[in-house]
C-alpha cells in the first residue's frame, strides 16, 4: 500500500463512500499500515490515521471493532479518540483497550469508572499497573467482581483509606478475604484486624507472614522504637517529660503504672507509657489505641500479658462519648479468645512498622553480616 499523506487522504475518501465490504476491508487494510513496524509517523499522517480509523470503525461491526480494538491496545501511540471510544463501546470491544492501553491515562480511567458499567470497571481493575487515584474510583464505584480483581492485582496501588475500604469490605464478603491476606502491602494493623474474621488457614497465613521475621530484628526495632518514643517526649509539657522519663530510666513503665495513669486521668502520660510498654513507637500506640474495634488493642495487651482486669479498665477508658457501653464491654470476651502465642506473632508486624524500626533492623543486619470530666479518652490529643 502507497504511504504519505496523499495516500491517507486517498483512503479517507474510501472510508466515507465505499461498500460496507470494502470499508471492513479497507479498516484491516489502515490498521496493518498504522501497526507496519517502519517506525514513528508524524504528527500529520497520525491525525489522518485518526480521522480514517474512526471513520471506519463507527461503521463496522462489534466483531471488527474488537479485532481493531485488540490490535490497537498495545500501540503506545494508538490514536487516543478512537482509544478512548473504544473504552466506552460495549465490553466485548472496550476489555482489551481497558485492561492494556497506555494511551487512557487516569482521567480517562476515572471517568469510564464513573460512566460505565460492572464490566468495564472488572477491566479496569486488571490492568498490569493500577495508580492509586483510579484504584479510589474502583473501590468506591466496583462492586465485588471489580474489588476481587483489585485485591488480586499486585501492580495495584492503593491510597490509605482505600487500603482501609478494602479491609471493611472484607470483613462482609468472605471472597475477598484471602486475596487481601495476600496483599504484602497491608499495613500491619490492617492485616490485624483481618485476623479476626477470616477462616483458619488464613490465619495460619498471616501468623506465617510474622514468622518470617527474625526475632532478632524484632527486638532491634523495639529498642529503636522506644528511642523514637523518647526524641518524641522532647516535645511535650515540662512535666509529661519529666514524668516519663523517670518512669523509664526506674524501668517502672509496667502495667501497674498503666493502671494508676488511668486511674488519674493522666491521659497523655498514658499515651507514652503505653507505647514504651508494648514496645511501639508513639503513632502506632495511638493507632492501636484509636481502632474502634478494639481488636488491635487485643492483641497488644495479650501480647504484653495485660490483665483481664486492666485491659477492660483500658476499654472502658478508650471509649468516646455516647458510645454503648455493653459494647464496650463484649469485646472483653475477645480477649479471651486471642491466643498469647498468636497475639505475639502479630504483635511483630506492629513493632516492624516504623521507619526507626526498618531502619534499625536494616543496620542490624548489615552488622551481624559483617560480623475532662467524662470518661477519659486515651487516644486524645495533648491535654
Amino acid at each position: 500500500m502507497a504511504s504519505g499523506a496523499s495516500r491517507l487522504n486517498q483512503l479517507l475518501e474510501l472510508a466515507r463512500e465505499g461498500s460496507p465490504e470494502a470499508r471492513r476491508d479497507l479498516l484491516r487494510q489502515v490498521t496493518d499500515l498504522f501497526m507496519a513496524p517502519s517506525g514513528a509517523h508524524s504528527v500529520e499522517a497520525l491525525q489522518h490515521f485518526e480521522a480514517i480509523l474512526g471513520q471506519l470503525a463507527g461503521n463496522a461491526d462489534q466483531a471488527l471493532r474488537r479485532e481493531t480494538a485488540e490490535r490497537l491496545a498495545d500501540a503506545s501511540s494508538a490514536p487516543r479518540g478512537l482509544i478512548t471510544r473504544f473504552a466506552h463501546d460495549d465490553i466485548a470491544v472496550a476489555e482489551p483497550v481497558l485492561k492494556r492501553s497506555t494511551a487512557l491515562g487516569e482521567d480517562e480511567l476515572i471517568a469510564i469508572i464513573a460512566l460505565q458499567n460492572q464490566g468495564h470497571i472488572n477491566a479496569i481493575a486488571r490492568r498490569r499497573e493500577v495508580p492509586a487515584s483510579v484504584a479510589d474510583a474502583i473501590v468506591e464505584h466496583g462492586r465485588e467482581t471489580a474489588l476481587m480483581s483489585l485485591a488480586k492485582n499486585q501492580g495495584a496501588q492503593f491510597s490509605p483509606a482505600a487500603m482501609r475500604a478494602m479491609v471493611a469490605r472484607a470483613r462482609k464478603s468472605p471472597d475477598l478475604q484471602a486475596p487481601m491476606t495476600g496483599r504484602y502491602d497491608l499495613p500491619p494493623q490492617l492485616l490485624t484486624q483481618l485476623y479476626f474474621y477470616v477462616a483458619s488457614p488464613l490465619k495460619k497465613e498471616i501468623l506465617h507472614r510474622s514468622d518470617m521475621l527474625d526475632p532478632a530484628l524484632v527486638d532491634v526495632a523495639v529498642k529503636a522504637n522506644r528511642h523514637r518514643l523518647m526524641e518524641e517526649l522532647s516535645g511535650e509539657p515540662a512535666e509529661t517529660q519529666e514524668f516519663i522519663s523517670d518512669a523509664v530510666q526506674m524501668n517502672a513503665v509496667h502495667e501497674t503504672l498503666l493502671k494508676r495513669l488511668i486511674v488519674e486521668k493522666r491521659r497523655r502520660e498514658f499515651q507514652f507509657a503505653f507505647a514504651h510498654f508494648i514496645g511501639v513507637d508513639l503513632s502506632s500506640g495511638l493507632a492501636i489505641l484509636s481502632d474502634a474495634s478494639f481488636e488491635a488493642l487485643a492483641i497488644a495487651c495479650r501480647t504484653a500479658g495485660v490483665e483481664r482486669q486492666n485491659f477492660a479498665r483500658i476499654v472502658m477508658a478508650s471509649r468516646k462519648k455516647g458510645e454503648d457501653e455493653a459494647r464496650a464491654l463484649r469485646i472483653l470476651d475477645l480477649y479471651e479468645k486471642v491466643p498469647a502465642d498468636a497475639a505475639e506473632r502479630i504483635m511483630r508486624f506492629w513493632r516492624m512498622r516504623t521507619e526507626a524500626a526498618a531502619g534499625a533492623a536494616r543496620l542490624a543486619r548489615f552488622i551481624d553480616d559483617d560480623e475532662d470530666d467524662g470518661p477519659l479518652t486515651l487516644t486524645d490529643g495533648k491535654r
